[in-house]
């Protein structure tokens, strides 16, 4: 797997600039971090390399032969309620049709990696439970099981930790750093909280209004020049530029 190359990527809905010449460079197996205000455009990025939305103008390459190697968790999770766990994970594998539609080969098959990633997020006794029945939490992990199900070699997670407490965030940031480390994944995490971002992600990129404004090491945040970027993350977090301990 290659790197990710986004190469002056536009997109406008209507008169709405979303993204404006957006352009970076990734090393694969690595997790990056994206935030900015809301708005900015961070997760129409994440669906343009998705697939989901096409680019007014621009290239990337996510370094990967097949558009199945790469997969989005959506920020609020797009769990089918009338599914089960079991039957959400699997949505990817089958598109949605039954197991029973399927040969005895691909069904085994699909069957065990369905259960193989709900044990790795610790949700392998609870797959017969439909997603209006576990917390904000569980729902999460059922969300980052589905979006790693087909073994992607990219993923793409918009604000993972949106809605839970510091517990829970802190919870899920650990299984996805393990996860991405057991599975060498190329990662990019929008977050809106950037404390959760600084013990798992080695690079940062910054966006306002459909621009990138940081593109660097997440330790080169404390050098920051752009004055927009500093005051929104010295307001929003009340951080002084000293990350020595990585837990401003």
């Amino acid at each position: 797997m290659g790197k990710i190359q986004v190469n002056t990527i536009s997109k406008t809905f209507k008169d709405v600039i979303a993204l404006d010449d957006v352009s970076f460079t990734l090393e694969s197996g690595t997790i990056t971090g994206l935030i900015g205000p809301s708005a900015a455009g961070k997760s129409v990025l994440l669906k343009v390399l998705a697939g989901i939305y096409p680019q007014d103008s621009g290239t990337f390459d996510l370094g990967i032969e097949n558009k199945k190697d790469v997969s989005l968790m959506f920020q609020e999770g797009a769990l089918f309620d009338s599914m089960n766990v079991f039957d959400n994970v699997l949505f990817p594998l089958t598109r949605g049709g039954s197991l029973s539609l399927l040969s005895d080969e691909k069904r085994e098959i699909y069957t065990k990696k369905a259960f193989e990633i709900l044990y790795r997020v610790g949700l392998k006794a609870s797959y017969l439970k439909m997603p209006g029945e576990l917390s904000g939490g569980m729902q999460k992990r059922v969300s980052l099981a589905r979006a790693l199900v087909s073994t992607p070699s990219v993923v793409l997670l918009d604000d993972p930790t949106s809605g839970l407490d510091p517990v829970c965030s802190a919870i899920i940031m650990e299984l996805i750093q393990e996860l991405q480390k057991e599975y060498n994944l190329t990662m990019i995490i929008v977050s809106h909280d950037l404390r959760r971002l600084f013990p798992a992600v080695s690079h940062l990129i910054a966006m306002f209004d459909g621009k990138v404004v940081y593109d660097d090491k997440i330790e080169n945040i404390k050098n920051i020049t752009n004055e927009e970027l500093r005051y929104f993350i010295s307001c929003r977090y009340n951080i002084e530029y000293n990350l020595e301990n990585n837990n401003a």
